[in-house]
């Protein structure tokens, strides 16, 4: 997985993110030159340096690019990190500052690879909308020279429809708080839920409709690919044809982020129905007719 987790923006913001991937210092930060950042201290320093050197810059400019390179549970986190290691200066190593930490308190071992936006000519970084297809084509080369397994296949291709969370929102999650974001879609869900019982129509969302046309589409794709080399006489094609037919099960359900709130609040609203006694039952019915 290769994925923009989001931007710096600001001496405040660059310093916190790089508190929160080297965890106040005690992980150590590498740089584009190989050399380690470690302890508290030395990453303020570094924070201190990349704010004092931002060249002219508007009030929102992004100050970094902040970027996660994964793989799954049971890949040699020193084989992540070497081909983090090797993509990043083929991708960045001529024209920015960069720093990267490796992480292994989750199964599957990641990398923090942290990009100054200001590059070394003045200029910065622009990251097109086919970049990341790229970069994770580019991880995937250099795990491959380490005798790593990996593709670097799109979501789409994949059968993922929700979108990675960022990396602010996540931290807010962590902390046991709702951030904004959550808070709208709540709303969302239990407008949908007063319009339907009010007998409204839905608000129309083409987008999900779109989504749904095109993961239909990529799971017949597979399938149909699974039952052509299932016909073949090759027993290595026949069991690969297996594969991809598992490959589709293993496919999560068709649901978007605000599906998934619209279960977690009926499951909720449900709960609550039942703890309540039948008089206040009967109240919030007539008070609802």
């Amino acid at each position: 997985m290769v994925k923009i987790t989001g931007n710096a923006k600001g001496a405040d913001h660059v310093q916190s993110h790089l508190d929160y991937i080297s965890r106040n210092g005690k992980l150590e930060l590498e740089d584009e030159r190989g050399d380690v950042i470690h302890g508290k201290d030395e990453v303020r320093a570094l924070a201190k340096d990349w704010s004092q050197d931002q060249g002219k810059r508007r009030k929102n400019t992004r100050d970094t690019t902040n970027i996660i390179m994964s793989m799954p549970a049971g890949t040699e986190p020193r084989d992540v990190k070497d081909a983090v290691r090797a993509f990043a200066k083929r991708q960045f190593g001529q024209s920015n500052q960069y720093v990267m930490a490796l992480h292994t308190d989750t199964d599957s071992p990641h990398v923090h690879l942290t990009v100054k936006s200001l590059g070394y000519d003045g200029r910065r970084l622009n990251v097109k909308k086919g970049d990341p297809q790229k970069w994770r084509e580019a991880f995937a080369t250099e795990l491959e020279r380490r005798g790593v397994e990996a593709e670097a296949t799109p979501r789409a291709t994949r059968g993922v429809i929700k979108k990675g969370v960022s990396q602010v929102v996540h931290h807010i999650r962590e902390k046991g708080q709702t951030p904004q974001v959550d808070q709208a879609k709540v709303r969302e869900v239990l407008e949908d839920f007063r319009d339907q019982r009010t007998g409204k129509a839905p608000k129309p969302r083409p987008w999900e409709d779109r989504i749904k046309e095109r993961q239909t589409y990529v799971r017949k794709a597979w399938l149909t690919a699974a039952k052509d080399m299932a016909q073949s006489r090759a027993p290595e094609d026949q069991e690969l044809a297996k594969h991809v037919a598992a490959f589709v099960d293993s496919m999560p359900l068709m649901k978007t982020e605000r599906h998934e709130f619209q279960e977690k609040v009926a499951a909720q609203l449900q709960k609550r129905y039942q703890t309540q006694r039948p008089s206040e039952r009967e109240h919030k019915l007539e008070d609802e007719r």
